[in-house]
């Protein structure tokens, strides 16, 4: 095959590379056999000094970066046809729904309560006040309890308690006008001694005792809510008893107080003042006495979030046989430690009170009523305490307080004035004041656990400790007190209660005609009662309760034992 011109040089051009290639590799692969077979039997030692180093890296070039995550949110453009669609019914407007509330139905005009107990003892309560009215409100009440006593081995321990109030009240635009009358009367008997003691037959006009009350007062206050709020109130009541000892007295009392801010640091704060004034007259087979007592209270609040503070202080003008003027702290604050459900409160207050016989009768009915009325003085009260609850249905409160008191009075047995003029023995059976300073520690704690239309239980324990100055013993005054008080609803128609008393024991103080005194030791007491309530309707009730169930002779008085078990059983009218 003959060969083009072309096509034999190509062959040639690629005879020469072929030849060029050969001879290349040949090289190459001589110049490794030359480098690499010297060494295969030989052993090379090098000798030299370690030069550690760092080779050179090549870093990678990094530049932190941020991604927006903001997302643009896309332009829109929209637009709403409304179009209402033909109907063929039309909608009429409703009229309101009318409840008719009529008072009359809701609220009961009258309630009376009575019943009849052993110790031959009627009872009678009735109440009846005025319906809702938005001009005035008028009330009547009425109450009787009596018993013929027959306590055994002692005269007779007849007692009878009787109470008349009228009051009402008179709603104009801004104010509010009230009004009270009231008649008490009250009959006890003497019996703290043994029948035929010292072969004595003591009678019933021996021994009997009645103090008449009637009282009399009238307000006006404001009843707007605006910051500025008044009150101004008279009263009068006269106290006399069947030895014609006779005490008044008429009081006036005034009240402001302003909302306005003053130095504009907290979220209310009332700038106030109260002011009482009050007049005693005293007439007895031997004394007459006339005594004042002036008290004025400025007093700056402010209220706080969490923080509740009042500070004043009271200033007190008194005035019988001589006069003296007393200046008392009034300080007290109330903090939120846990809104709604915890609260510490402190205070520091002080002040003066006339021991009267009306108050002195309504604590220990059988005193000698020729007795010495004296002003106790409560220089200072420190007390402390945390209220608060537990949960919806547990509350409580406990406090602790410290008070240093002048003038405290305590009664003891009258062993040395003649029991009346006709009979020269004295059985003791009449209580007279002896007064003694005083620095007294209470401690209370006051609980409840109220479960509506359920159970209501109430616990209140209170232990006070008396450091006297001069007298032996707090006589008559027991450490500890304790009470439980519960209601019931074993159905909703029939409720039961149930009340428990605990009383310690206390001291009497006892002196002879030669002026020895002995003390006596007033064991403590537990009184138990039992009650229940049977619901026909919403305005009949009968009940039924059980009183010192127990059935012991127990002394709150020394000499004066209590009646043993009492039953009574009545019905409740609400109409």
């Amino acid at each position: 095959m003959k060969l083009s011109e072309n096509q034999y040089k190509h062959i040639m051009r690629l005879k020469k590379s072929a030849i060029g290639l050969s001879l290349f590799l040949f090289i190459m692969l001589w110049i490794t056999d030359l480098t690499f077979g010297q060494g295969r039997n030989q052993e090379v030692t090098i000798i030299a000094p370690y030069q550690p180093s760092i080779s050179d890296v090549t870093k990678i070039p990094f530049k932190p970066e941020f991604k927006d995550t903001l997302v643009k949110a896309p332009e829109m453009s929209y637009s709403i046809n409304s179009q209402r669609i033909p109907t063929l019914f039309e909608a009429q407007p409703l009229k309101p729904a009318f409840i008719q509330i009529d008072p009359e139905k809701l609220l009961h005009r009258n309630y009376l309560k009575a019943g009849f107990g052993n110790y031959k003892m009627p009872y009678a309560e009735f109440y009846s006040n005025s319906l809702y009215s938005n001009k005035y409100s008028l009330g009547f009440y009425v109450r009787h309890l009596s018993s013929q006593g027959g306590i055994k081995d002692y005269p007779t321990s007849a007692f009878s308690k009787n109470n008349i109030s009228v009051y009402g009240k008179r709603y104009l635009t801004d104010k509010v006008v009230s009004g009270n009358l009231l008649y008490d009367r009250d009959v006890v008997h003497y019996y703290g001694v043994k029948q035929n003691a010292d072969n004595v037959t003591l009678t019933d006009n021996d021994l009997i005792q009645r103090f008449s009350l009637f009282g009399a007062d009238v307000s006006l206050a404001s009843n707007s809510r605006s910051k500025n709020n008044y009150l101004i109130a008279l009263n009068f009541w006269g106290l006399n008893d069947i030895f014609k000892t006779k005490e008044s007295q008429i009081g006036l009392k005034g009240a402001y107080s302003s909302g306005n801010k003053i130095i504009n640091v907290a979220k209310e704060e009332n700038l106030g003042a109260n002011l009482h004034f009050d007049l005693y007259a005293n007439n007895d087979s031997l004394n007459h006495l006339v005594t004042v007592k002036t008290a004025l209270n400025p007093y700056f609040r402010l209220n706080f979030d969490y923080l509740d503070l009042t500070l004043g202080f009271e200033t007190v003008l008194a005035a019988d046989t001589n006069s003296k003027t007393y200046i008392y702290p009034q300080a007290k604050l109330f903090f939120k430690i846990i809104p709604d459900y915890l609260r510490l409160y402190l205070s520091v207050t002080g002040g003066l009170q006339r021991n009267t016989l009306k108050s002195t009768s309504r604590e220990n009915p059988w005193i000698n009523t020729l007795f010495s009325f004296n002003f106790t003085n409560t220089k200072y009260n420190f007390k402390g305490g945390v209220t608060g609850k537990i949960n919806q249905l547990i509350d409580f409160n406990f406090s602790a307080s410290y008070a240093d008191i002048d003038n405290m009075l305590f009664f003891v047995n009258d062993n040395i004035s003649p029991f009346n003029p006709n009979i020269k023995e004295n059985f003791g059976n009449k209580f007279i004041s002896v007064y003694d300073d005083v620095k007294v520690t209470t401690i209370n704690f006051e609980g409840n656990y109220d479960a509506p239309n359920r159970l209501k239980t109430t616990l209140v324990a209170t232990y006070r400790d008396y450091k006297l100055n001069n007298l032996d013993r707090p006589w008559h005054k027991p450490a500890i007190e304790t009470s439980i008080i519960s209601r019931y609803f074993l159905k909703p128609e029939i409720a039961l209660t149930g009340e428990l008393f605990y009383v310690g024991k206390s001291y009497a103080r006892l002196q002879d005609a030669d002026q020895n005194i002995t003390e006596k030791k007033i064991n403590g007491y537990v009184d138990l009662n039992f009650g229940a309530e049977y619901f026909f309707n919403d305005k009949i009730s009968a009940f039924a309760q059980v009183s010192n169930v127990t059935g012991t002779r127990y002394y709150r008085w020394y000499q004066y034992p209590s009646q043993r078990i009492n039953v009574m059983a009545g019905a409740v009218f609400a109409f």
